[in-house]
């Protein structure tokens, strides 16, 4: 007989076992050799387990029946109606799941399953179950398998899928078929980014998930209105829907829509070139419960601003972006609508300032009830305009102006004397226009504003101490105090603005933003901390580049309350993060320094005297951190959101 493991053409005799010279104790217990002799080996502790051919006894040699089944896969030779009805017996989530670990052809079988299928009683369908997949995880198989751990507890509720990964398998057609299978009472749906979902996948959930509340539909481009039409036949509970950046669907899925879901509330439409204004004019007369519209990058007409002002008598937030084919006398009309509260315009040129005049009307009733006006790039917007519209909206709380280059202060001021008792919200971003007047501002009193609570000005680069000192004066309640990349704002203007704040206040300042201020340095943070700083919940100053760690001495010592810092990009080093850290800021949760470049390893251990509390670290672009050090903060602070790279 021949004999593997370098003992070939030995013959096997009575009285001795052939042996090559290896430890026996490196072996496993039981060693084959050949295809025919098998022995069983002793390893005692403590031994060297050598042994000689001549020493040695001969083992006894018992006869193996060679096994003709035992590495036959039985089970896979049944039929799939065999494993399946074997699988409806299955009597847990756990085993479900611990099954289709097994292979492909299980976790398929069992995705392809309903819940009415199963011998065991699903658990209350009360639980709200939501996932998201997101990049190489959203794909089919991951979607069976939630499909299959879900589905005992009463399927998924909430499903967002973002396939925007390159690269990856992606969501299709099949993963929406298993999850319509598993997830009868799913009541929100997100598609963003799934290029390869159509029709097939969306007419699966419409004919599975008749409870369907919420449909999200982002930039998929082979799915037109035939599967749209059959959500909206089988979905009649939507609420819900937004549809963006579809190119084949058109005015049939909103004339289905508009006939068959009159539950919808919101509805969004943006970047589908097949929807024109006829369908929008339909869904609006139609739907008696919309309250939110938001049309983005259409091209429509004046009539459906007609149809808003006339028909949709619950519309109170309407978001028009990018909107062509609008004139000025369609702008007038949906000033007819007398419940509505939001009115968000965004670039539209040639048009604000006769259509604000306009907007009043012979009676003086347009616009009356709008609360919230946000006007984005309309270089056309003048102070005349703004002030005609500020006319029109005795109740404004919120008014949002961002990259209007044509509004000056005169329009602040007839915006602050028109809405002074109402105005809560004033928002100034990228307003060129607006800039330090010696000769007005110190000529011109505004009125108190007794109701505002947020004032932000962000990169407004012309806007300097004057102006803080001429504004100051009217925010007697303000709470959320937003100075964003003001470059010429410096010490003084900060530390009066403060003093002013604080008279007519009485401590209600929580929360400062002043980041990329970078004329301001640790005399600003003094003002702040002293005078306001007992009751401060947030501190930004990422990207004031002058303070050092005599600001965080100060903070530490002056803000006990602080649940929010923002240090990014400042000069401060381990000093400032000890003195920061050494008087238990209990309060603190999240903590961001980033771009720090003079903060080392040494940091990392001040940080665990707050780790209690902690619940956001940002160590980014802090070229002195070290991989090791990072590594023993991400294992200590396990629970905390930490970023670094």
């Amino acid at each position: 007989m021949e004999l593997q493991g370098g003992l070939q053409g030995a013959e096997l005799k009575d009285e001795e076992i052939p042996y090559n010279g290896r430890d026996i104790s490196d072996f496993r217990k039981k060693c084959t050799l050949g295809s025919f002799l098998s022995f069983d080996f002793i390893n005692e502790e403590n031994q060297n387990c050598r042994y000689s051919a001549r020493k040695k006894p001969r083992q006894h040699k018992e006869p193996v029946r060679k096994s003709t089944s035992s590495n036959k896969d039985l089970i896979n030779t049944l039929p799939d109606e065999c494993i399946l009805e074997i699988f409806r017996f299955l009597p847990s989530s756990r085993d479900r799941c611990s099954c289709v670990t097994v292979s492909k052809r299980w976790l398929a079988l069992q995705a392809t399953m309903r819940i009415s299928e199963l011998k065991s009683d699903p658990k209350s369908r009360n639980n709200k179950i939501s996932e998201c997949l997101q990049g190489k995880n959203a794909n089919d198989t991951r979607l069976a398998a939630i499909a299959v751990g879900t589905c005992l507890r009463g399927g998924l509720s909430e499903l967002c899928i973002d396939g925007s990964s390159p690269n990856t398998q992606g969501i299709t057609d099949i993963g929406l078929g298993i999850i319509a299978l598993a997830c009868p009472g799913l009541k929100t749906l997100s598609l963003w980014n799934c290029t390869k979902v159509g029709n097939k996948g969306i007419e699966s959930i419409a004919r599975g998930c008749n409870s369907l509340e919420k449909l999200d539909l982002v930039n998929l481009p082979i799915v037109d209105d035939g599967c749209l039409l059959a959500i909206a036949k089988n979905c009649p509970s939507i609420s819900c829907l937004a549809i963006d950046s579809c190119p084949l669907v058109g005015d049939t899925s909103l004339e289905a829509f508009a006939r068959y879901s009159s539950k919808i509330e919101s509805l969004s439409v943006s970047k589908c070139p097949q929807i024109n204004a006829s369908g929008v004019i339909l869904i609006v007369s139609s739907l008696p419960k919309i309250s939110k519209l938001k049309l983005v990058s259409l091209t429509l007409s004046d009539s459906v601003l007609e149809a808003i002002g006339g028909h949709a008598k619950c519309l109170s937030c309407i978001i028009l972006d990018n909107i062509s084919g609008i004139t000025q006398a369609g702008f007038g009309l949906v000033g007819m609508h007398k419940n509505l509260n939001v009115f968000l315009l965004t670039p539209w040129s040639g048009l604000l300032n006769k259509a604000s005049s306009m907007a009043i009307g012979d009676d003086g009733f347009m616009m009356s009830r709008l609360t919230q006006i946000s006007v984005r790039k309309c270089n056309s917007l003048t102070d005349k305009g703004l002030k005609e519209l500020s006319k029109s909206t005795s109740l404004l709380e919120s008014l949002v102006l961002e990259e209007c280059r044509s509004i000056t202060w005169n329009g602040l001021i007839q915006v602050f004397i028109n809405c002074s008792a109402t105005l809560k919200t004033l928002s100034l971003v990228r307003c060129r226009g607006i800039a330090d007047d010696i000769s007005n501002l110190q000529r011109t009193c505004l009125p108190k504003y007794p109701r505002l609570h947020s004032l932000t000005l962000k990169k407004c680069h012309r806007i300097g101490d004057l102006f803080l000192a001429w504004i100051g004066h009217a925010c007697i309640q303000v709470k959320h105090l937003t100075l964003v990349g003001l470059k010429l704002i410096t010490d003084q203007g900060v530390i009066n603005l403060i003093q002013t704040l604080n008279t007519n206040t009485v401590h209600r300042l929580v929360s400062v933003d002043m980041s990329g201020s970078s004329g301001i340095t640790d005399l600003s943070v003094y003002a702040i901390t002293s005078i306001v700083g007992e009751k401060l919940r947030c501190l930004i100053l990422d990207g004031c580049e002058r303070l050092s760690d005599l600001s965080l001495k100060m903070i530490s010592e002056r803000c006990p309350c602080l649940i929010d810092l923002g240090l990014s990009r400042c000069c401060i080093s381990d000093d400032g993060i000890f003195c920061l850290t050494s008087t238990q800021m209990r309060c603190l949760k999240v903590l961001s320094l980033g771009g720090c470049v003079g903060i080392t390893d040494r940091c990392l251990n001040y940080l665990l005297m707050i780790r209690g509390s902690l619940v956001g670290l940002d160590l980014k672009h802090c070229p002195q951190l070290t991989k090791e050090g990072i590594d023993a903060i991400s294992e200590t602070l396990w629970w905390c959101d930490l970023l670094h790279y």
